[in-house]
């Protein structure tokens, strides 16, 4: 009888371990998004799921080409929402988009994670300004199909959520976020 109730002690102590390490990730470390639109395409898709890293230092060493998640800016009247966005400028970056080109510190930047046949014979805006201290400045890559930077200015530091790290649905799709500019 003692050792029933042992290995059930024992197997109640194992459960309650790994949910509380579970609530622990979930809540300080690791997240679950789902990609809601086309804005990211063709990196990401609609339903697909990522895993972003939700560490708080991490807003501090955010770089150009991070895929982050962010609360949208209050304007958009949109709270209930995450935003996910590629970083094309971090504080103190000069950007300039012109004629579909973005450039960086006076820079063209090459990306190629955005297909190019999306972007012949399209009508561009001139854009360009400083990123303000604690600011970023996030674009889809599907560039005509996204609400970002260029309609809402630079996001806050502390509006991001996290960096996408992994994709994990569809699961024929998983895959592992590399930057870009590294």
């Amino acid at each position: 009888m003692k050792s029933i109730n042992s290995r059930y002690y024992n197997l109640l102590k194992k459960i309650i371990i790994t949910l509380g390490l579970f609530l622990v990730m979930d809540t300080f470390i690791l997240g679950i998004a789902n990609v809601e639109g086309d804005s990211m395409h063709p990196t990401l898709n609609t339903s697909d799921r990522v895993i972003f890293l939700k560490l708080p230092y991490f807003r501090r060493n955010i770089k150009r080409g991070d895929i982050v998640i962010f609360s949208p800016p209050e304007s958009l009247g949109r709270e209930d929402e995450f935003f996910v966005k590629r970083v094309v400028a971090v504080e103190q970056d000069m950007y300039i988009i012109q004629n579909g080109v973005l450039g960086i510190n006076d820079t063209e930047v090459f990306e190629d994670y955005i297909c190019p046949e999306d972007y012949i014979d399209k009508d561009y805006c001139y854009i360009e300004g400083i990123v303000p201290e604690d600011k970023l400045f996030v674009l889809g890559d599907n560039r005509n199909n996204s609400n970002d930077s260029r309609r809402f200015c630079c996001i806050g530091k502390r509006l991001v959520k996290g960096r996408a790290i992994l994709r994990i649905w569809p699961l024929n799709e998983i895959t592992t976020f590399s930057n870009p500019y590294n």
